[in-house]
């Protein structure tokens, strides 16, 4: 069967949602909510409809791969520049994970945002995003994945800075901003010596990158020899294009931007940590694996920031108040999940825990969101409890949420992260296995513990209990009233009702894709790892580092242990108690507390002393070198032309006296030079 290959559809459509959902609203023509909600939602569910279809037609073909080239966009010398969209397993599976989480994402908008007057605005801004998401998965050469690697970056401040007239939506933006173009000029550099290496920019194909590395001139498997392990120009490229993944990832250490972007509308927390920009940066590893497996050292790097990043973001997650905080501290750990796998050679994982995780992390933000939009805008969880009763559709879609990022048998979670804990577990007691593996396996292992400690503490102290805020006020999440609040006589809840049906239905459909999405992935069942082999380029095989002789169940029974053991903790500590939320003194819960004081430290090192750098150079350079000087000019000039006006006299004989001295200067020169 022949690839249906539709991705330019896929690629064009958000891109027109884009144009006449802005178009319209600014030309001045009359639109509605109900309009803009058609267009904008319209434009992503074809997008979907193509991208399945393209999917589907790709599993079915003996091709691997279809490559679909529109014009040439540059061709000078040996840079030949074209623009074209590829699509493989690897990029058929993203578009599924970017176009159907991101249809449902706009459903939930419609009834989140429906009060909001910067509506059409939002749905064109939604529309941008998925056009560039899209841009950069499918791509068939770097050049243009930068493209849409920028362009995302770019949607992801107008989303951020949606609410502008807030300064802390506006600042959040700019932070993301800027430590994006941190990693993007990683990555430019990284294209850069791409070309000086391999004389290409295209990464698909004998002629692409990946085929230099793996195949020989007739196109059959060549060995990767042909470049020595560890070549230093290749350490180099991936680990400029890490430093690209860990920006766009919010890895250690520049994760910041990441927690400061929950300013946005949950909607966009939503899609931006979910299945959408922050993925990318797992995506380019998984992509750039031909160039990782001949830098072993690159991969070292890659896992020991992954596993540094899981655990150092769950500890955050531990004591934060604000339910957008949380996941969004949760987001940083699980990425560190993805990229541990991707360290130790096992891509397939790493990519299978990005589909799941779509499911329920964006489940999870939808269900914070319910939470908030019932409650008129309150993000802290000390001033909720008690919503089980109130709210019992999000309750149970929460929980089923909460069960599989603890990684719960049988939900998607348990599957794509205990794939990564038995990776790591096998590849440290094989034979001649390297203790570091078994570190990586404890920190997994801890960071499990962990996660379901602080998912299931959000979910007792939000839904459980007593409830310990005021009367809530119906308003936008962005418009939240900041005055005190007064209690109603009888229930302060009274007015607390569930969340409308076109924001149920997209999360009742997450929750059933979170119970059964892990089902493509286990081990006896690898239908993903299989799917997605040829395009890894990858030697790493499932079943060969599968622990043998029951140490699978071993590493299975372990790992939920942990889960379950986080679980019980939090049950022991807010529900079978009474819950203390107030701050403690302990050292080491300052420490999560204040994130480490990683923040306080950029301002220290990064910040002030660029801010007082610009500051002096502002006073001195520009006001007293510049000013000053061009002030001081202007005088000069001024009183030299004063001096000069006062010769023009007009009068001849002043005239003829200034000629007579001027020739007795003349003379006077040549009669007394040697």
């Amino acid at each position: 069967m022949q690839v249906f290959d539709l991705t330019w559809l896929v690629l064009l459509l958000p891109l027109l949602g884009f144009l006449i959902v802005g178009s319209l609203r600014l030309s001045g023509w009359y639109t509605n909510n109900e309009m803009i909600t058609w267009i904008g939602c319209g434009a992503i569910a074809l997008a979907f409809i193509f991208a399945l279809i393209s999917y589907l037609t790709l599993v079915n073909s003996a091709t691997q791969a279809s490559d679909s080239v529109f014009w040439r966009w540059v061709q000078s010398g040996s840079l030949h520049i074209t623009f074209g969209l590829r699509l493989d397993a690897l990029s058929g599976v993203m578009l599924l994970v970017v176009t159907g989480v991101g249809l449902l994402i706009h459903i939930y908008s419609a009834g989140y945002m429906h009060d909001d007057p910067g509506y059409w605005r939002y749905y064109s801004f939604l529309n941008f995003f998925i056009f560039a998401m899209v841009l950069l998965v499918s791509a068939d050469n770097f050049l243009f994945l930068l493209v849409g690697w920028a362009l995302v970056g770019l949607a992801s401040y107008l989303l951020i800075g949606f609410w502008y007239q807030r300064p802390s939506a506006a600042n959040a933006a700019k932070k993301a901003f800027v430590v994006n173009v941190i990693g993007d000029f990683g990555l430019m550099l990284a294209i850069f010596l791409l070309f000086i290496k391999f004389g290409t920019l295209a990464y698909g194909g004998s002629s692409g990158v990946s085929g230099i590395l793996f195949t020989d001139a007739g196109g059959t498997a060549a060995a990767p020899a042909a470049f020595a392990l560890n070549d230093p120009m290749i350490i180099a490229i991936t680990l400029l294009i890490f430093v690209g993944c860990v920006a766009k990832s919010a890895q250690l250490p520049l994760h910041v931007w990441l927690p400061d972007a929950m300013e946005g509308p949950t909607p966009v927390s939503a899609l931006i940590h979910a299945a959408t920009m922050v993925t990318a940066g797992v995506y380019l590893v998984a992509r750039t694996s031909n160039l990782f497996n001949q830098a072993p050292a690159s991969l070292w790097v890659v896992a020991g920031i992954g596993g540094a990043t899981a655990l150092f973001a769950a500890t955050i997650g531990l004591v934060q108040n604000d339910i957008k905080r949380i996941l969004a501290y949760s987001t940083i750990s699980q990425l560190g999940y993805m990229f541990l796998a991707e360290g130790v050679g096992n891509y397939a994982a790493g990519i299978f825990h990005l589909t799941t995780h779509a499911y329920f992390k964006a489940l999870l933000f939808m269900c914070a969101g319910a939470v908030i939009h019932a409650l008129g805008g309150e993000q802290d969880i000390r001033k909720m409890g008690g919503l089980r009763q109130k709210l019992p559709w999000t309750y149970w879609l929460f929980l089923v949420g909460g069960l599989a990022i603890a990684g719960i048998v049988p939900l998607s979670g348990f599957w794509s992260k205990d794939g990564i804990l038995s990776t790591l577990l096998a590849l440290g007691i094989a034979p001649g296995g390297n203790l570091w593996y078994l570190v990586l396996y404890g920190v997994g292992l801890l960071t499990a513990l962990l996660t379901g400690f602080y998912i299931f503490r959000l979910i007792f102290v939000v839904f459980h209990g007593a409830y310990r805020g005021g009367e809530p006020v119906p308003q936008p999440e962005g418009q939240v009233d900041t005055r005190a609040r007064q209690r109603r006589r009888g229930d302060p809840l009274a007015r607390v009702h569930e969340a409308p049906w076109i924001m149920l239905v997209p999360m009742l459909i997450l929750a059933f894709l979170s119970v059964v999405g892990g089902a493509y992935g286990t081990p006896w069942a690898d239908v993903l790892g299989q799917f997605l082999a040829p395009v890894l380029g990858s030697s790493f095989s499932l079943e060969q580092f599968i622990p043998q002789g029951g140490w699978l169940w071993v590493s299975f029974g372990v790992g939920v242990a942990a889960g379950l053991l986080g679980i019980l903790g939090a049950w022991w500590m807010y529900v079978r108690r009474v819950p203390s939320l107030k701050p403690m003194k302990n050292p080491l819960y300052q420490l999560f507390l204040h994130k480490y004081w990683v923040d306080e430290l950029y301002d220290w090192v990064l910040v002030k002393p660029i801010v007082g750098t610009g500051r002096l150079a502002n006073r001195v350079v520009e006001g007293s070198l510049l000013d000053g000087g061009g002030r001081g000019l202007a005088w000069l000039v001024g009183k030299t032309s004063v001096g000069f006006r006062a010769v023009q006299s007009g009068y001849v004989r002043n005239y003829a006296l200034i000629f007579l001295v001027g020739a007795v200067l003349i003379l006077l020169y040549y009669i007394a030079r040697p």
